[in-house]
């Protein structure tokens, strides 16, 4: 009798388990590509705009792989003043190793003195407009005012004191809420090792002032560096320190909620790859019916030199 009792209690705890059964069908067509958007305007310069299309989930991502778009028609508007600009495309080729590269950038035309005039000022309004293939797209950003930071150091390394420094600093937040910020760094090598020296983001780039509202931020700023790069165990250990003799200069710009989110959002998900216990995350962008972001930044800049 309990050998039944056994079985008929494995049969209705499988018929349970079969019946809550749900087959999920995840459709991964590539038949229809979004408009990646890849827009800024800082202040003191002129607006730039990359377009290219998503990539397959299954594709290989390289520099072959990106598909730009091509005539498009692209306007600027300033809300605060009204005034525009329509953004000319232009195709450049870069030569890495033995390979060469073409892409597509949306800038001012060169030969137009009143496009290049046309430049980000601090606390306007700029909407971006952009139609292409028979869709409009549309976004909106704010150049909000940089408070900067308060003071910047060199402290060496413990441990590391004839090798590399850390940068630190204080932060001097507003006592208003919605303050963010996003924190890049350029560093030119006094001993050259063929690195591009460009502006890089660390491993986390933005930052709000949801918990440090109205306070001073004692901080240390991490040095950014090329994500595309493959570093060894001994490299990551120190990626984010001043070399001796280095150069580092810090772009400190202020945005507005939008573009945090996007930045946060975007890290958040690239941090979440390979990850089975990781939440999906979707990126939150600020154009309309695409996937990117049209930023606006207040920078300002900070050089500093770790002398020998």
């Amino acid at each position: 009798m309990s050998t039944l009792f056994r079985f008929f209690v494995i049969s209705i705890f499988l018929m349970g388990v079969f019946s809550c059964e749900k087959e999920v069908d995840i459709n991964l067509s590539e038949s229809s590509k979004s408009i990646v958007v890849e827009g800024v305007i800082e202040t003191g310069a002129q607006p730039y705009v990359t377009l290219t299309r998503s990539i397959g989930f299954f594709d290989k991502i390289n520099l072959s792989s990106v598909q730009y778009v091509s005539n498009a028609f692209i306007e600027v508007q300033d809300v605060n003043t009204g005034k525009k600009v329509i953004l000319k495309e232009y195709k450049i080729d870069t030569t890495i190793g033995s390979n060469t590269f073409f892409f597509n950038i949306y800038g001012p035309d060169i030969s137009d003195p009143n496009a290049m005039n046309f430049k980000g000022e601090v606390n306007h309004f700029y909407k971006l407009t952009i139609q292409v293939d028979g869709k409009t797209h549309e976004g909106f950003t704010k150049i909000p005012v940089s408070t900067g930071l308060d003071s910047l150091r060199i402290v060496p390394v413990v441990g590391k004191e004839d090798s590399f420094s850390s940068i630190v600093g204080n932060y001097v937040d507003p006592d208003t809420f919605g303050n963010a910020v996003r924190v890049e760094t350029q560093t030119k090598r006094y001993i050259k090792d063929g690195s591009p020296e460009l502006f890089f983001t660390s491993f986390n780039s933005v930052y709000d002032d949801n918990i440090i509202n109205g306070t001073i931020v004692p901080l240390t700023v991490d040095l950014g560096f090329d994500k595309s790069r493959t570093y060894t165990q001994k490299e990551y250990q120190t990626i984010g320190y001043v070399k001796r003799g280095d150069t580092v200069t810090i772009k400190w710009s202020a945005i507005d909620n939008r573009v945090f989110t996007f930045w946060q959002t975007l890290a958040f998900s690239a941090g979440s790859v390979g990850n089975p216990f990781a939440s999906p995350t979707k990126i939150q962008g600020n154009v309309s019916d695409a996937l990117g972001v049209w930023a606006g930044y207040g920078a300002t800049f900070y050089t500093i030199i770790d002398s020998l």
